[in-house]
């Protein structure tokens, strides 16, 4: 499924990205699922308390958390996760042994222009010991998988393994939405995925308002054989402890449920 090189690119780089990866089925199948979950969301007021809010107002999005809450779940988003394109490169990335963390969606506003700062997102300031970047080169991985052309991701090549430079730091404390040094825009082709390292450097900008639907999934390496779980059930998204849900769910997904509801 991966070369050597991609494997070692996302290592060095913090990124790798599969063109072509999605079929035009999956991004027509992806893209219906998407506009009824917005149609509930936006025009049926529905999970209001995860989405994500333009500036912190109430009156415009650009996502939408906990897509697989009963509310707006669309079974051809969970299936999504268990795409052969999809989790045979995360397995090939991090390893067999995986933990679900998150799937959300990532859209296009409505009204206001969508910039975000730049972050790493265990740490909106950036700041994050060496020790914590190195043990997180292969904990995790974070991806796009775009469904419309996507020029909205911009990252820092290389970042995740290193504290920030004096350079970056003035941008972010300063200037947290201006250009960065040695900043790079990753342009995906509806159906391609970039694969990438939360602790990159990175940013959203869509100055051009341009339609936007993206997957963003995310899993974590589970933790080792033997380890206990955690004795408290996760909490956070508890509408994913339902046995009709965990029930459904394509064989391949379910060690990572399994492993969630284990140790959270």
């Amino acid at each position: 499924m991966l070369t050597r090189s991609e494997i070692d690119a996302f290592v060095e780089n913090g990124y790798i990205v599969r063109r072509g990866a999605l079929s035009q089925t999956d991004i027509r199948t992806y893209r219906s699922a998407i506009d009824r979950i917005l149609h509930k969301c936006r025009v049926e007021g529905l999970h209001a308390d995860h989405l994500r809010y333009i500036d912190g107002e109430r009156d415009d999005t650009w996502g939408v958390n906990n897509i697989f809450h009963p509310s707006i779940r669309e079974q051809a988003l969970v299936d999504a996760l268990a795409h052969p394109q999809i989790l045979d490169v995360i397995e090939a990335l991090i390893g067999q042994r995986l933990k679900y963390h998150l799937c959300t969606l990532l859209v296009s506003s409505e009204r206001k222009p969508y910039h975000i700062n730049w972050h790493r997102d265990s740490a909106p300031d950036g700041e994050v010991p060496l020790e914590t970047l190195r043990s997180r080169l292969r904990s995790h991985v974070q991806l796009n998988g775009a469904l419309y052309d996507d020029e909205t991701l911009y990252i820092v090549p290389g970042s995740h393994q290193r504290e920030l430079t004096d350079a970056e730091r003035i941008v972010i404390q300063q200037t947290p939405k201006a250009a960065m040094p040695n900043q790079f825009v990753v342009k995906l082709k509806a159906g391609d995925i970039v694969f990438y390292n939360s602790s990159l450097l990175h940013k959203g900008y869509n100055p051009t308002d341009s339609k936007r639907q993206t997957l963003h999934y995310a899993v974590l390496t589970a933790p080792s054989e033997g380890e206990p779980p955690n004795p408290e059930s996760p909490t956070s998204q508890e509408w994913l402890n339902d046995p009709i849900f965990l029930g459904n769910l394509p064989e391949r997904l379910k060690p990572l449920f399994d492993n969630w509801l284990k140790h959270g």
